[in-house]
């Protein structure tokens, strides 16, 4: 088994599926913000910077990752390569332990990860953690790539198995771990259609601290 490949499909899995949570954060930042609130006092303090700076952290890595699409001879240096891997590495794992902690205290909150209803749930750790595992994954890959070995496979066949294996990861993620998780929403989550959600998430963000909307 070639574990330089694997560990490409990883990164690029954990690349697809930060780039998705990063981009609905940026699209529904009110909403987000107001997610954010549900978090504590501390969090909910600076809401509005944090629905900045999380979806830009998401995007920035997610892009980071990415760059394992590139076959080993075509890749920049080693460092490039690690440290949007490690970023991606140390995001799953803390927010594996807090979501982890969270449930262990009883506590669902939204965590507003994919959507407005998406709630902190077992299929939230699953995620996280593998999106960790992904992260650990490029840095494999990104040790393999530094004495500049090339790929044992065409460039063009590496491209198009990183991307295939990688978006079959990120849609087990996305869409798979929550459906399977959908019974386990709480009723306030449910309450209403999504985009009646969103509305009113907009409607109460602009009371968030660091956030106002313009009158």
């Amino acid at each position: 088994m070639d574990w330089t490949l694997l560990g490409a499909v990883g990164a690029t899995g954990s690349g697809f599926v930060l780039l998705s949570a990063g981009g609905w954060k940026l699209r529904h930042r009110p909403a987000f913000a107001l997610t954010l609130a549900e978090h504590g006092r501390v969090v909910a303090a600076h809401a509005g910077r944090l629905a900045w700076a999380v979806p830009l952290v998401e995007l920035a890595l997610g892009l980071g990752v990415l760059m394992h699409l590139l076959p080993p001879s075509a890749r920049p240096g080693p460092l490039p390569l690690q440290v949007p891997a490690l970023g991606t590495v140390l995001l799953g794992a803390v927010f594996t332990a807090y979501a982890g902690a969270q449930l262990a205290r009883g506590r669902r909150p939204r965590c507003g990860c994919l959507d407005s209803r998406d709630r902190l749930g077992p299929h939230t750790v699953v995620r996280a953690a593998a999106i960790c595992s992904g992260g650990l994954g490029g840095l494999l890959t990104a040790a393999a790539s530094r004495d500049g070995t090339p790929a044992p496979v065409p460039a063009s066949v590496w491209v198009i198995t990183v991307a295939a294996g990688g978006l079959v990861v990120a849609a087990v993620l996305v869409v798979g771990l929550p459906l399977l998780a959908d019974a386990g929403r709480s009723a306030d989550g449910d309450r209403g259609g999504t985009g009646g959600h969103q509305l009113a998430d907009h409607r109460r963000a602009r009371h968030l601290s660091g956030d106002k909307e313009p009158s």
